[in-house]
């Protein structure tokens, strides 16, 4: 049970993000990042375990990579653009911060 959870709230926390970055271009990603960093965070708080906090962001990883490649109406949901791409490289970096982070 604990895994599933930890899977949905970090694949919860990558749709939350996704759909946020394009919003307002530097508040929406800050705000999708600082959101992203919070959910793995609380996800160690709760379990009280790094494995759990590494299930979260490979989930977070596996949903925003989704979203960055072409579905079958060819849409994209992360954009190639500047924002798009701050999303992929700062976020990734934000959610494997937080599996580092103490618990």
């Amino acid at each position: 049970m604990k895994v599933l959870l930890s899977l949905l709230y970090g694949a919860g926390a990558a749709l939350i993000a996704i759909l946020l970055h394009q919003s307002v271009p530097p508040i929406g990603v800050i705000a999708g990042l600082a959101f992203s960093y919070g959910a793995i965070w609380l996800i160690g708080r709760r379990f009280n375990s790094r494995w759990f906090k590494s299930l979260g962001a490979a989930a977070w990883i596996a949903v925003v990579l989704r979203g960055a490649t072409f579905g079958e109406g060819q849409e994209l949901m992360v954009q190639g653009d500047g924002v798009g791409s701050a999303l992929l490289l700062l976020g990734t970096l934000t959610v494997l911060a937080a599996v580092a982070a103490r618990n």
